[in-house]
């Protein structure tokens, strides 16, 4: 069965030569300008945010239920960003060129687009569960917590994960690719044929099985109703009732009514208050962008929740600010306690140096010393011995006289 994961082996290489427009992997000059040339910049934007939030929403102290399910949209807006990448590149002269990347794009471009396509359903689910989730705490907050061990994080993520990869995962088997070397084997091109085309390459029957190609035809449809259709119109009913319970909540943190700020309960519902405007900020976001027709909204959509966050929550800024800051003294202490290290281990090497040297020196002393009392004693006593030995010859004659004859 013929899938588009493996393309068809090239033929041999021709001394024809294409054209610079039948090379080109853009659609015309404008798409070129949009997806090359301002993409790009949204990306590069968009993942340094997404990061920076993941930084905040992922602290310690900050791991409730709605920032963990925030953190998975700015993973899941991370890896959609990061697969849109290579469509950006194709539109890149170097790279449009470049032989290596002509096979990696032609052989891999629709999984590329099943990638996008599942991270962006994957993204659109959790928009709606996060805001759904939004609307229960701020109307049912008693019944949050009959819900919690069942609707954790990790479940909810889990599900929704792995239904938007069968939804979109006909991308990977929807195309049959062949390709062919050309001017002399400078020349790489992909020819891409849909899986239920009526006819095949060189004008032959289409080989795959009539169950494949039903599938491949249907399966858009269903896509486009149970990831586009019911999530985004799902989400801005939620989002409507989000805005009108924030407009009536509104009443409660008036300064005549009975729950002040002070209290434990005035805390809190300020607390999920901030929550909910943040979370209603990047709903509406999404919701507006996603209905957006041009990929460079889309992109945009996903590049603005770093903004959102900043705009929308003061604790969000204060805490980024915190962390950098914490960040930056990290760093320069680290960078003080290691040249502190060396300096200390310099010093350390050059008070043992003295010291080996002191100590070679005392060694000297005390082997010199020691020399000369060895030496002074040995001369004491070699002076005792031939002194002894001269009082025994001086005595020896008169031992001899008494031992002698007498004289007159």
């Amino acid at each position: 069965m013929p899938t588009n994961s493996t393309s068809m082996p090239p033929k041999l290489a021709t001394d024809i030569c294409l054209t610079d427009r039948q090379m080109s992997l853009s659609v015309n000059s404008t798409e070129g300008v949009l997806i090359g040339a301002i993409i790009p910049i949204l990306v590069l934007f968009g993942i340094s945010g997404n990061i920076l939030n993941l930084t905040v929403l992922l602290a310690p102290n900050l791991r409730t239920r709605s920032n963990q399910l925030l953190a998975c949209l700015a993973v899941a807006d991370i890896v959609s960003l990061i697969v849109i990448l290579p469509h950006s590149m194709a539109h890149y002269e170097i790279f449009e060129t470049a032989l290596w990347f002509r096979r990696f794009y032609g052989k891999y471009k629709y999984q590329i687009i099943a990638m996008t396509n599942w991270s962006i359903a994957t993204a659109t689910w959790l928009v709606f569960v996060i805001c759904l989730e939004r609307l229960i705490i701020i109307k049912y907050p008693l019944s949050v917590r009959k819900q919690a061990k069942l609707f954790t994080p990790l479940n909810v993520v889990s599900i929704i994960v792995l239904t938007t990869f069968l939804l979109t995962s006909y991308n990977h088997v929807s195309h049959e690719c062949a390709e062919k070397l050309f001017c002399n084997g400078t020349q790489y091109h992909v020819a891409c044929v849909s899986i239920d085309a009526d006819r095949w390459f060189r004008n032959e029957p289409n080989p795959n099985s009539q169950f494949m190609r039903s599938l491949v035809r249907y399966a858009p449809q269903v896509n486009a109703i149970f990831v586009v259709l019911i999530p985004v119109v799902l989400v801005i009913i939620f989002n409507v009732m989000l805005i009108l319970t924030l407009r009536q909540r509104q009443k409660l943190f008036a300064p005549s009514k009975s729950i002040r700020g002070d209290s434990q309960y005035g805390q809190q519902a300020k607390t999920e208050h901030k929550v909910t405007i943040t979370v209603t900020a990047i709903v509406t976001c999404f919701t507006i962008t996603q209905f957006a027709i041009c990929t460079i909204l889309v992109v945009l959509g996903k590049a603005l929740n770093f903004v959102l966050f900043c705009l929308s929550s003061a604790s969000f800024r204060q805490r980024l600010l915190m962390q950098t800051k914490q960040g930056i003294l990290r760093k320069s202490t680290r960078t003080v306690s290691m040249v502190t290290s060396s300096t200390v281990v310099v010093d350390s090497l050059a008070d043992s140096r003295k010291r080996s040297r002191t100590q070679m020196e005392m060694a000297e002393r005390r082997t010199s010393a020691s020399s000369l009392m060895v030496g002074g004693n040995r001369a004491d006593k070699t002076h005792r011995a031939n002194s002894s030995q001269s009082m025994v010859g001086e005595r020896m004659p008169l031992k001899e006289f008494r031992r002698g004859t007498s004289f007159v």
